[in-house]
Order: C-alpha cells, then sequence, then structure tokens
C-alpha cells in the first residue's frame, strides 16, 4: 500500500448513515485494504463483528482466508495488530482474546449461498455489511441477486434500522443491480457522494488522480488499449459504451419489450432496428422469461426472434437510443448470446 500517497477510505460515505452505500471506483484504489482495515479498527474500538461478502463460493477460498489480514497488519501503524492471533474458515475468521478464548471478528458470507443461513449470526454485534468485488469483470451477476441481498440484509437487520451494507465495485458504471433495483439514475461525477430515497441509500464516485496518472504511464495501460479489458482496467466511467446509437424519430413501432432490467419499445426503419426506454401498451411483449403482463408476450427464445435479433446485433443492426436502452434490453441479448 506504500506505492501511492492517498487511497479510498469509506469514512466519509458512512458517515451519512445510510443504510446502503455504494462505491464505484477503479481497480487498487484500496477499497478492499479499507474494507479489512475497518473490521479490524471496529472489533477493536467497539467490539463489533462484521460480515465480509462475496458473489459466490469460488470467490472465497481458503488461502484467501488464510492471508485476509496480510497486508493490511504489515503497515507499520498496524504494529499492534500483529500480535494478534487469527484462525479462520470459509465460514468465520475469529481472534484470540486471551484464555484460550477465541471471539469472532468477520463472517464470510457468499451471497448465492446466503438464504441458507438465517439464524446463524448474532446480529446484536454486526452493524456493517461489506458486499466486496461488486461488479464482475465477466458482468455476470447472480440469478435474483437483488432478492437474495435484500433477505439477507433484513436477516442481519432483523428492523434495527441501523446495519449499514458498504458495497464496493471496481468500475464506474451507471448501470448495475442495485442501481436498477431501485430505478436509481446517477449522474457520474469525480469526487461525488449522493443521497437518495429519503438518504437512505448513498452513491460514492472515487476517482483518485494520482493513481490514474500513474495508471496512464506505465506499460500495463499500453498493453491492454483497445481491448475489452480496457474499459474495465479505467473504471468504464468516462469511456462511452460500445454500442451503436439512433433515434426512434421516424421510425415504426414494431414491438414492446419487458426485462429484469426495465421496459421499453423496438423500432424499425429501413436499415435498422432501435431500442428505446419510450413506453407503448400496444403490440406484443418480447421478454427474458414470461411476466404475465396481460398482454401477448414472447419469450425472446420463441421461434425466429433469438435468431433474427441475434444477427441484428451481431451486424451491428440493432441500435440504442441510449446506454439506459441498452442496459435495460441486456437480459435479452444475454438469453440469446448476443452480449
Amino acid at each position: 500500500m506504500s506505492k501511492y500517497k492517498t487511497y479510498f477510505t469509506a469514512k466519509p460515505i458512512l458517515s451519512l448513515k445510510a443504510l446502503f452505500n455504494l462505491v464505484l471506483s477503479n481497480r487498487s484504489d484500496g477499497k478492499t485494504f479499507n474494507c479489512k482495515q475497518r473490521i479490524l479498527d471496529d472489533f477493536e474500538r467497539e467490539g463489533w463483528v462484521s460480515i465480509y461478502m462475496r458473489r459466490f463460493k469460488t470467490e472465497l477460498t481458503q488461502e484467501s482466508i488464510d492471508t485476509f489480514f496480510d497486508k493490511v497488519i504489515a503497515l507499520p501503524e498496524n504494529e499492534r495488530y500483529r500480535s494478534w492471533k487469527f484462525r479462520g474458515n470459509k465460514k468465520r475468521m475469529e481472534v484470540d482474546v486471551g484464555d484460550g478464548k477465541w471471539q469472532v471478528i468477520c463472517y464470510f458470507v457468499v451471497l448465492t449461498m446466503s438464504a441458507k443461513l438465517k439464524s446463524t449470526f448474532d446480529e446484536t454485534k454486526i452493524h456493517v455489511i461489506n458486499f466486496d468485488e461488486y461488479i464482475p469483470v465477466d458482468g455476470r451477476y447472480a440469478f435474483g441477486e437483488m432478492d437474495l441481498l435484500m433477505e439477507f440484509y433484513k436477516t442481519i437487520d432483523r428492523d434495527r434500522d441501523t446495519t449499514q451494507l458498504i458495497i464496493l465495485g471496481n468500475k464506474i458504471t451507471p448501470f448495475c443491480p442495485i442501481l436498477d433495483y431501485f430505478n436509481i439514475d446517477i449522474s457520474i461525477e469525480k469526487g461525488k457522494i449522493r443521497t437518495y430515497r429519503k438518504g437512505t441509500i448513498a452513491v460514492q464516485i472515487y476517482v483518485n488522480n494520482e493513481h490514474e496518472r500513474e495508471r496512464n504511464k506505465n506499460r500495463f495501460a499500453d498493453l491492454v488499449e483497445d481491448t475489452p479489458y480496457d474499459e474495465y482496467a479505467h473504471g468504464g466511467v468516462l469511456h462511452a459504451l460500445n454500442i451503436k446509437t439512433k433515434s426512434r424519430e421516424g421510425a415504426t413501432y414494431y414491438s414492446s419489450f419487458k426485462t429484469s432490467k426495465g421496459t421499453g419499445t423496438i423500432w424499425f426503419d429501413d436499415n435498422d432496428f432501435i431500442v428505446s426506454t419510450y413506453k407503448r401498451q400496444d403490440g406484443f411483449v418480447l421478454c427474458d422469461k414470461i411476466y404475465n403482463t396481460g398482454r401477448e408476450e414472447y419469450d425472446i427464445t420463441y421461434g425466429k426472434f433469438a435468431s433474427i435479433f441475434k444477427r441484428l446485433y451481431k451486424s451491428g443492426k440493432l441500435c440504442f437510443e441510449n446506454e439506459k436502452a441498452f442496459n435495460a434490453f441486456s437480459d435479452i441479448l444475454r438469453r440469446i448470446g448476443g452480449a
């Protein structure tokens, strides 16, 4: 952690006392390091027990648990923690508090398995849930993950209305499950923390100028330039989404669409099909699954729809009015293997 002078700290966003806190930044800005530092500090000062969450069980290996605090306690200012004795497994990390007694300092939770963990925590000592590595490189989120996350949060908070969930993502993007779920449109501005839903949700865009300058100078930046990893390596913040955009004005209405991320309409002109978030209530609806909207619905895999839209997308003839339209439609593309 000594390469740079400054790193991310969660203190500003958590001090707002929002229940849900989303932090989006570039990689290696210190989010995970700060998370582990807070776990140690909260236990030392308050006796709090933290939760460290990842999405899939493959992300929490025994090796990562065995070395969980190593880089943090290696700092000179954390010398006092080097005398602590830790032991951990895939469920919890414990610390030796003397007289042969061990206390839990942190629970490890896999989101996709969290439904099985009800009533296994002493929630009175838990004040912070840390969901790390939230934005996946491959864009593969868990099925129904917001329902899982909401249910787990309620299990821990038990209507105390005090538990803080902090979600840490390594890419700055206006689209992700939590923003989709709460229908939040964020304006991407560097260094800003904004609150939504009467202060219950806080979103921070963290950009460290010192880190950006150094990253742009290193050889890895040259290696990944203009590759699919380039956008992820630079946060995706201020890079245009690689889609073909076009207005629906003058085009003919084709159908509506509905996915778990949103609704809209599809239009066509002489050359292209255009996906829009503009809504209509007539015509049939293309879906990523059946929603029983009361209108004529077709799963995108029905008949020739899948091959048609996959071909349109691959040939550059499927356009989007904006990034929000692409995000709302993206579950249909993933369903047919188009994106």
